[in-house]
Order: structure tokens, then C-alpha cells, then sequence
């Protein structure tokens, strides 16, 4: 079940007093409005009452798809250090048998992330193919500090007959440009998984960027 708490709040305009709700978890299968809540940020907003005043409130949440067999421990703080790519491990008792586990830090890899295991893919191919288009296809868009997030995939066509992978470009010069690859580049990733233990899905950890990347360089 989904849980939370309310707790007071000032408006930081108008100084008035009023409550905000911090989810401690959400089960998007028994409320799926959440889903929404989070991807046009409703969750994180509080509205003033008296002013109307719009205050953006972070917080860290636990994300559970039962429909899909995951569960994302979330922290809203991009800049968290100290062994955030490290695994830790989920208790038995939990019973989640099959599942995914997952840590994100930020809310842009946040939504990313529910988007990418909601479509049962790989995350961890996902962020290698992202990788392998920055750093090896277009070097410029890691030069230029360009990021790139998953948005969905295509139907098959003519054209693609598995249909394309579709990313979306965040950074300078490139903001809205979108990225298309033909699904095959991501099954490429898939089978290279399999044949290099340095990507080996350890249970719960943070896979983005980074963890990559060090696997890149053997860190």
C-alpha cells in the first residue's frame, strides 16, 4: 500500500501556515493517479492557500510496480556521494521474487527510470547504448555535457522492423533534439551484457551515467 504523512509548512511568500503530503512509498498499481503526481511533479508542489503561491518541496520516496516487478528507492539529491553505485541488498523476507530493484538519485533519471522498466527493458543496456551514443557515435554531445533520456519506442514498420528507441537530448545546442536508433542497437546491448561480467546486475544499485562509465574504465 502507499503511505504518507502530512506535515506543516510557511509559505515562504506570505508566511501563512499550512500541510504538505510526504509519500513514504507508492504503490502505482493500487494508485496509479500517483504516477501522474510525479510526472507533472504535482507530488513535489505545495499551493499556498492564502497567496497561491507554487513552493517545489523534495523528497526521497520507495516506487513499487507490482504489475511489472519493480521497486526504485528514490532521493531527490543529484549530488549524493559516498557509495550511491554500490549495491545493498534487499531483505528476504520482503518475498519480491523476480524483482528489479533499483536506486535513482534526481528527478529527471527518476521518471526515466519508471519509464524504461515500465517498457520491461534493460536498464542496463539501456545506459550502455546511451554511453555508447555519447561517447563513441557523437563524442561532441559528451564534450558539450549533453545528456540523453529515454522516452519510448516506436511501432515496428517497414523501415525498423523491431520498431526504434527513442531518446531525448538535455544540454546546450542540443535541448529537444531527439535521438532515434533502430531496436536491433539495443538487443546489441542486450547479447553484450551477457559475454562481460563488469556489467552484472548486482541487485539493488544505481545504474546510470556513472556506474557505466566506471565500468568502462574498470573502476
Amino acid at each position: 500500500m502507499s503511505q504518507f504523512y502530512k506535515d506543516s509548512i510557511t509559505c515562504p511568500k506570505c508566511h501563512s501556515d499550512g500541510e504538505f503530503e510526504y509519500w513514504l512509498s507508492i504503490n502505482v498499481d493500487l494508485n496509479p493517479e500517483l504516477k501522474e503526481k510525479i510526472f507533472n511533479e504535482e507530488m513535489f508542489i505545495w499551493t499556498c492557500p492564502k497567496c497561491g503561491a507554487n513552493v517545489f518541496i523534495p523528497f526521497g520516496t520507495i516506487y513499487h510496480d507490482m504489475k511489472h516487478h519493480f521497486m526504485i528507492f528514490y532521493s531527490h539529491d543529484v549530488s549524493e556521494k559516498g557509495g550511491k553505485n554500490e549495491p545493498f541488498q534487499i531483505p528476504d523476507e520482503l518475498g519480491l521474487v523476480g524483482y528489479t530493484f533499483r536506486a535513482v538519485y534526481g528527478l529527471l533519471n527518476f521518471k526515466e527510470k519508471i519509464l524504461i522498466l515500465e517498457n520491461e527493458l534493460n536498464d542496463i543496456a539501456v545506459e550502455k547504448l546511451k554511453y555508447t551514443i555519447t561517447h563513441h557515435m557523437d563524442p561532441s554531445m559528451t564534450e558539450k555535457g549533453v545528456r540523453l533520456y529515454f522516452q519510448g519506442m516506436t511501432k515496428p514498420d517497414k523501415e525498423n522492423k523491431y520498431g526504434q528507441i527513442i531518446f531525448f537530448c538535455l544540454g546546450k545546442d542540443d535541448e529537444g533534439k531527439h535521438i532515434g536508433l533502430q531496436m536491433e542497437r539495443y538487443f546489441e546491448q542486450c547479447l553484450s551484457l551477457e559475454l562481460d561480467n563488469r556489467f552484472a546486475d548486482n541487485g539493488c544499485m544505481c545504474i546510470d551515467e556513472e556506474w557505466v562509465s566506471n565500468r568502462m574504465k574498470g573502476v
